[in-house]
């Protein structure tokens, strides 16, 4: 590492990354510390050799005390605080030289050392802020009305000056007064040019990602739109339009389109921005995901799409940097099982839904709520899985098949894949729905959560035809007990119609 490396190293106390006001003030705390350590022992030295003790004990001690100073700010990197630590040290030391070296005599106010004052006010407001700058001047307006009292009382301030040098060492802390002063206006002029360029940077940046942004939410295949505090869209991109069948001139600046409504006109978007928690209270059984920021997916109902009545739609709020909400993102997408999460254990092998999706499958959970219902259920049971996630399971099953039921699925959840059973279901319409079913434990996720999966193959038709079957075999059973009735009091009728020919014969 090369000398100017190890400087700017010392100046910046070891920070890289960070903005670059913070960096401006770590490089001006630095060089206060480095211009009073090594500046100290010459001052001290002079106050030395013209007899100035108080002065040169203040001096040295000063410049030792930003020592460690310095140390400390290089290990907390805390601004605040060390700037005004340094300052505190500069006003003790510029207090005790100032009132010994006939800064203030029973003449007359002089004004060389009440601008170093100054100078430290402005390095206050610089480092640390308008508050502290605000402190220190309350700070030094005491001072002076201290000043003014002993001044009244006629008070001898010590000069430890020689009379004939004194013109020019005030001279000299004149003109050192003037240069920080200049010094630090410069400073706060560089400082606002840099805020500028930087708020321009940061303008343009800003421009620069909302055009990005604008082009990736229109190129977006998920259909997307956003509104404002307001519930009005600002945003609705290219997919929402065919979705929807409008244009985004049809629906900015306006209210979510009432397609998209899932109560009370409200979309999920504008549930959201105004009671996030209204959404857990009336949608509980809808919700597939949801997190900590408010983001939720739910499966909802919506007829006037043009992918049909069912779609899965998630919003999240849009905050700023001071965590306010400013408007809600939302898109709507129709429902896709997932290969990855829909899997079942058959056979020891690990099956997707998919390969058996002609045929009702629905996911029991550990609570025997419903988790998962195919496309195959719906058109066989004629429940929509809008309505069937989150619903007990146990409802769909017939009174006298229930506990079979509940066994069965209690084994697939402790992992035991059950053989063939029968029970019967119910459908919506109230008709009954035969099943020869197995349950298979399903792989899930996150290893605390059971679930299990219910793969039925519809016999209805086949019990129904059998039943029809035994009762015709009844009946022809029936039929057949008559006809042998009537066949044996036939043959008896014969036999007593032969007996009494035979013996009307012989007599």
């Amino acid at each position: 590492m090369n000398l100017d490396a190890l400087f700017d190293d010392l100046l910046t106390s070891g920070v890289t990354l960070a903005d670059p006001q913070t960096i401006r003030k770590l490089r001006v705390l630095n060089a206060v510390h480095l211009v009073i350590i090594l500046s100290a022992p010459f001052l001290g030295l002079f106050y030395f050799y013209i007899g100035a003790i108080i002065p040169f004990y203040a001096a040295v001690i000063g410049g030792l005390l930003m020592a460690p100073s310095l140390l400390l700010l290089r290990k907390t990197k805390n601004i605040t605080l060390i700037g005004n630590c340094a300052i505190s040290i500069l006003w003790i030391l510029t207090f005790l030289i100032s009132w010994n070296t006939g800064g203030i005599t029973y003449e007359g106010v002089l004004n060389p050392s009440w601008m170093l004052k100054g100078c430290l006010i402005l390095l206050a407001v610089f480092l640390t802020g308008y508050f502290y700058g605000t402190v220190w001047t309350l700070v030094a307006f005491f001072e002076i009305g201290l000043v003014v009292y002993l001044y009244r009382i006629r008070f001898q301030f010590p000069n430890a000056i020689p009379y004939d040098m004194a013109a020019l060492y005030h001279l000299a802390t004149f003109l050192i007064g003037f240069l920080v002063l200049v010094l630090m206006a410069f400073l706060f002029e560089s400082d606002k040019e840099d805020a500028v360029v930087r708020e321009q940077v940061k303008t343009r940046a800003l421009r620069e990602s909302n055009k990005h942004l604008d082009e990736v939410l229109e190129r977006s295949p998920v259909p997307t739109f956003v509104i404002d505090r307001s519930h009005r869209v600002v945003r609705w991109n290219s997919a929402c339009q065919t979705l929807t069948g409008l244009s985004s001139g049809d629906v900015l600046g306006k209210g979510v389109w009432e397609g998209l409504s899932i109560e009370s006109g409200k979309s999920l978007a504008d549930m959201v921005l105004d009671d996030p928690a209204a959404i857990e209270e009336k949608f509980s059984d809808r919700i597939l995901s949801k997190s900590e920021s408010g983001w939720f997916e739910l499966k909802v109902l919506l007829p006037h799409l043009n992918t049909g009545k069912e779609a899965v739609a998630s919003a999240a709020p849009l905050v700023d940097e001071d965590g306010r909400v400013r408007g809600a993102i939302q898109t709507v997408q129709k429902p896709v099982v997932s290969v990855d999460a829909d899997l079942i254990l058959q056979g020891g092998a690990l099956v997707s839904f998919n390969e058996v999706s002609i045929t009702p499958i629905f996911k029991v959970n550990g609570q025997e709520k419903i988790a998962f219902w195919n496309s195959a259920c719906e058109e066989h049971f004629g429940y929509a899985s809008a309505h069937m996630i989150g619903a007990s399971a146990l409802s769909l099953v017939a009174k006298r098949y229930r506990t079979l039921f509940q066994d069965t699925i209690a084994k697939a959840l402790d992992g035991a894949a059950s053989g063939h059973f029968m029970w019967r279901y119910e459908h919506k319409e109230g008709k009954p729905l035969y099943v020869i079913a197995r349950v298979y434990p399903v792989a899930t996720k996150k290893s605390e959560e059971k679930e299990c999966a219910v793969v039925n193959t519809v016999v209805t038709e086949l019990v129904l035809r059998l039943r029809r079957v035994e009762v015709d075999a009844a009946e022809a059973r029936e039929k057949l007990k008559n006809v042998s009735e009537e066949h044996e009091l036939l043959k008896r009728n014969i036999a007593t119609f032969i007996r009494g020919k035979d013996a009307s014969e012989r007599g």
